[in-house]
């Protein structure tokens, strides 16, 4: 298996680096694991210009050429991310930030769905919001492992120390075996979104061209899937108490 570990630490050999070093010692416990590590402070990722055009009219308008689709690539290449990012002021790093910003039209049209994933926060407090931040950092793949990985500027207490190795082996473990089973039924999640998307490109498909395009010949899901009897019958009751709830964001047409 492939993991791709994609690290937002402005440091190489930060606590980020020394925790997927351990990841990829666990993994390789448990069979023949390659570790390809992406270090966003040596990647030419230009900072987003929030131009929308990427949303609007499609990735490749992007007015930047540099290494966003080589970095796409590498995403696609793997079986599992990992995203790693030290907590700053209880958020992503700047880094990890702009990788967001710079990929969010993957939270748009949804990809990578093949792929498992898991998110490492690693600092002190507010570790569980910078968590809630890589939950999203990019669309398709299924978050299957979280682990937040407390590291202080003084000592910590033994137990404390042997808490966290515990935690960070548990998750590890998760993640190991979702990317051996290769489940591919959508989440609750992800299928509310796609519901959301479909419709939404629909009634927004003059400001939101690239949407459209991509939502108009999908049917029940984004790939060949059977998604259970329950879970389109919650989506459905969602939706419907959802939509009157956002019409203040819905297209403007004129007065009312």
């Amino acid at each position: 298996m492939k993991v791709l570990a994609i690290m937002g630490s402005p440091r190489r050999n930060g606590t980020g680096a020394e925790v997927v070093r351990k990841i990829e010692q666990r993994l390789k416990e448990k069979g023949e694991v390659e570790i390809d590590m992406l270090h966003l402070a040596d990647a030419d990722l230009k900072p987003c210009r929030g131009c929308f055009s990427c949303i609007k009219l499609g990735e490749d308008r992007c007015p930047y050429k540099d290494e966003r689709i080589a970095i796409e690539k590498r995403i696609e290449a793997a079986d599992g991310i990992i995203l790693v990012s030290p907590g700053y002021v209880q958020n992503v790093s700047g880094l990890m930030k702009n990788f967001m910003d710079r990929m969010c039209y993957t939270n748009h049209r949804l990809r990578f769905f093949d792929k498992k994933m898991m998110i490492v926060a690693n600092g002190g407090a507010g570790l569980d919001k910078t968590l809630d931040a890589l939950r999203i950092a990019i669309g398709g793949p299924e978050v299957v492992s979280e682990l937040a990985y407390i590291q202080l500027p003084w000592p910590i207490r033994p137990k404390a120390i042997e808490k966290r190795e515990r935690a960070l082996a548990r998750a590890v473990d998760r993640f190991h075996d979702a990317m051996v089973r290769k489940d591919m039924r959508p989440s609750f999640g992800n299928y509310m979104r796609f519901r959301f998307f479909k419709s939404a490109s629909e009634a927004a498909k003059e400001y939101l061209p690239a949407d459209h395009a991509y939502y108009r010949d999908l049917d029940g899901y984004y790939y060949d899937v059977k998604v259970g009897m329950g879970t389109r019958m919650a989506a459905a009751i969602s939706m419907a108490i959802a939509v009157p709830l956002m019409k203040d964001m819905a297209p403007w047409l004129g007065e009312e």
